[in-house]
């Protein structure tokens, strides 16, 4: 019996570890791996790296947007005024242009008219020259003076009714007074120099004597 089991190897030892013991292990390798631990106390807070410098200055500003967006309206408003100004001057000097030429024209259809007045004028004077009649000289003169006053009315202008009239500071120039009643209403005496007015408007006042009508 005893032999028997001499003869027999020894059984083999299969050693078992403690669960207990790794467990604790175990668990606290997963703690750490999902939970790194904390700073140290008094450690203070881990500082944001710096942001470089050619970060900064390649940022967009928006004040300098608009500031530049500002000149360029300005600059543009700048244009349009400036175009404005070289239209209007355009625009002035052509009508100037058009008024001159106008008054040019307005002018040359009237001494147009007293061209005929001015040969009669010539022929007056050199019959005068030759007859030395005084009658037809004047009678002459007065076929002309008769022909300008009908260009000169033709053109609007008339003349101013003046003697007997009553004084009118509108139509009349005082140049001389004679005394008389002071009640009385002044009135043109005497004509001294014809006036006349143009399309309704006056030209050149009569200049004329005043004298009082008597009120008795």
């Amino acid at each position: 019996m005893d032999q028997h089991r001499g003869d027999q190897p020894p059984p083999r030892r299969i050693t078992i570890n403690d669960r207990r013991k790794l467990q604790p292990e175990a668990a606290s390798t997963t703690q750490n791996d999902v939970n790194p631990p904390s700073a140290a106390p008094g450690a203070g807070t881990a500082e944001p790296p710096p942001v470089p410098a050619t970060l900064v200055e390649d940022a967009p500003n928006p004040l300098e947007a608009q500031l530049e967006a500002a000149r360029a309206e300005a600059a543009g408003y700048l244009d349009d005024l400036q175009r404005l100004k070289a239209e209007f001057d355009n625009y002035r000097k052509r009508i100037v242009k058009e008024q001159t030429s106008l008054l040019e024209r307005a002018s040359a259809s009237l001494l147009h008219r007293l061209l005929p007045v001015l040969d009669n004028f010539e022929l007056a004077v050199a019959s005068a020259e030759e007859s030395r009649e005084f009658d037809r000289m004047l009678k002459g003169i007065e076929m002309v003076f008769g022909e300008l006053k009908e260009v000169l009315t033709a053109e609007g202008l008339t003349a101013i009714a003046a003697k007997g009239q009553s004084f009118d500071p509108n139509y009349h120039e005082a140049a001389l007074t004679v005394d008389g009643d002071e009640d009385g209403e002044p009135y043109v005496a005497e004509e001294l120099r014809s006036g006349y007015t143009y399309k309704g408007r006056v030209l050149r006042p009569s200049m004329v004597k005043v004298a009082r009508r008597h009120t008795g």
